[in-house]
């Protein structure tokens, strides 16, 4: 994937069509600063499991969506 910007409805969905895979991903910021999360779809547990500082934690979509609102974000690493 190149190093578009994603809505956070768009990474849900890349997240959700390649469970397992942990990418590690920039939430931009504006002014050039962003915040680099880690994400990857777990479809036995049927959420997305997110860290900034490891363990990772469980989020439901709903609940990513919500606080993730409006955001836009880079992959840079699969």
């Amino acid at each position: 994937m190149d190093k578009e910007s994603l809505t956070t409805a768009e990474l849900i969905a890349f997240l959700k069509e390649n469970p397992y895979m942990e990418i590690e991903c920039r939430l931009l910021l504006g002014h050039k600063l962003g915040a680099t999360h880690y994400w990857y779809w777990d479809p036995k547990a049927q959420c997305l499991m997110h860290t900034r500082d490891w363990p990772f934690i469980p989020i439901s979509e709903h609940d990513a969506v919500a606080s993730y609102e409006g955001c836009w974000w880079r992959i840079d690493q699969i």
